[in-house]
């Protein structure tokens, strides 16, 4: 059993209540089956007024067993003050976790292949993490943010990735 939103239910109905909440973010047919955080950081280096936020998602670490699949990611975003001709640090928020999803034992072994031989994600399941773990990252580092004096971490647009032409970077 478990909490949510003030309802206790049991683990499978809030497997369904979590699907239903991200299924418009998982166009891949990607099926995510929880997320675990394992760590929050929050810190306020200075207290300059920000002026800039940057957000980055690293994928850490893919495991396949069947047709199961866990990602390890870390979210963080710089929040930066000063000008534009010279900007300074003013903090940082970080979120570390890992993404459970079920696929086809196919699809699954293709992941594999996949994070084996370039440490990338397939394109779409990528873009789908990546959303999804904004949205995620985001609510749940918002009341960190506002605690230390932050505005909240939300990435305005989805994320759209697209391969690159062969040869570049």
């Amino acid at each position: 059993m478990i909490h949510v939103g003030g309802i206790l239910m049991p683990l499978s109905a809030n497997a369904e209540v979590f699907y239903s909440l991200g299924a418009n973010l998982l166009a891949s047919g990607f099926v995510i089956t929880g997320i675990d955080i394992s760590k929050v950081e929050a810190r306020r280096e200075l207290s300059e007024a920000i002026s800039n936020m940057r957000f980055n998602i690293n994928f850490e670490d893919v495991s396949v067993n069947q047709e199961n699949v866990e990602v390890s990611f870390t979210f963080s975003t710089v929040y930066d003050g000063g000008t534009q001709a010279k900007t300074t640090k003013v903090g940082e928020l970080t979120i570390a976790g890992s993404v459970h999803a079920k696929e086809t034992k196919k699809d699954a072994d293709e992941i594999a292949e996949t994070w084996k031989s370039k440490k990338t994600l397939p394109l779409k399941i990528a873009e789908d993490i990546i959303n999804l773990l904004n949205f995620e990252c985001g609510a749940r580092g918002t009341l960190l943010a506002y605690s230390i004096g932050f505005a909240a971490p939300l990435p305005i647009s989805r994320a759209k990735l697209t391969e690159s032409p062969s040869g570049q970077n």
